[in-house]
């Protein structure tokens, strides 16, 4: 028994400084943001998704990975074997550089349930990322921490739509009525296949003047204009309503913080057509117009790794 205990703790201590070596990389990732250039748009993406990392795992090791950035004596309690990423996860939002002894020390010894009551006693609460739990092949648990302002919303939301529908309805009855109703009037892919429609529909009918979009611009005579929403339209149902970037066989599959990409820039004569736009999520829209200064810096860290390995 002592032998097994023995073999074990020796392996928790091993496990323990992979995770500061894991630490070191993550850090090297937030720093280079190479995982753009593979098709993702974010670090957690890249490791949840690229590489199967759990969201949980992911949000410990980022959360503390940044934040060992300041603090490095976080990095070098993992790599003594001492504490775990778990445990510094749960200090992330209280230690600082002058209180930082006091909580490792504290990382060390007290149990996880005993590590989070001492971190609430200092603690202000942030509110966790929202969490989707598969339950079985047809169903998903969302936990949430909302306020009392949206709890007063979602119940008369409620109200309202057991009205509407004169039956008693569940709230996730009622969110998914709530949002398809959102999504009716604001989704660019529902209004972009509507439109699409309502032009099949009509066999003779005069071109429509299209209303300037003040958040769309093209290019006429190398001046921005604003893009026809008919083109929109035609760019939203191609790129499917999602970025278009895509690298090493992998399309970024973000939704979110869309904007128009000029291919040919504007400034080049970059003309304003379908053929000439696409949907870029923002990060990796500025990544394409910065791609330049990125590739050399990190050419440049690589060139001093080289040589630190070299003198080394």
């Amino acid at each position: 028994m002592e032998n097994l205990h023995q073999k074990i703790t020796e392996t928790v201590i091993e496990y323990r400084k992979q995770e500061g070596l894991l630490i070191e990389l993550t850090q090297e990732a937030d720093f280079t943001k190479f995982y753009l250039e593979l098709g993702y748009s974010s670090l957690f993406e890249y490791l949840n998704q690229g590489q199967g990392i759990s969201a949980a795992t992911v949000s410990n090791l980022i959360t503390v990975a940044r934040k060992a950035v300041q603090i490095p004596a976080m990095k070098d309690a993992i790599d003594s074997g001492e504490v775990g990423l778990a445990k510094l996860r749960k200090v992330s939002s209280v230690i600082t550089s002058e209180n930082k002894s006091e909580w490792i020390e504290k990382s060390k010894k007290l149990s996880c349930r005993e590590l989070e009551k001492e971190v609430a006693k200092v603690s202000t609460y942030k509110p966790r990322r929202d969490f989707w739990q598969r339950i079985n092949a047809d169903y998903f648990r969302l936990s949430i921490d909302t306020t009392e302002s949206f709890k007063a919303l979602a119940e008369r939301a409620q109200d309202v739509f057991c009205k509407k529908s004169q039956s008693n309805k569940t709230l996730t009855e009622v969110f998914e009525w709530a949002l398809n109703e959102a999504l009716a009037k604001h989704d660019p892919m529902i209004k972009a296949e509507r439109a699409e429609a309502k032009k099949k529909s009509v066999t003779v009918k005069a071109a429509p003047i299209s209303k300037p979009d003040p958040t769309s611009q093209s290019v006429t005579d190398n001046k921005r204009e604003h893009i026809p929403q008919d083109i929109l339209n035609q760019v939203v149902l191609r790129d499917k309503g999602r970025c278009s970037f895509q690298n090493h066989g992998r399309r970024c599959h973000h939704r979110r913080f869309l904007d128009i990409h000029h291919i040919k820039p504007v400034k080049d004569g970059g003309q304003n057509t379908v053929e000439n736009l696409a949907i870029l999520c923002e990060t990796h829209h500025i990544y394409l117009h910065h791609k330049e200064e990125i590739d050399r810096s990190l050419a440049l860290i690589r060139k001093l790794r080289l040589e630190q390995g070299i003198r080394g």
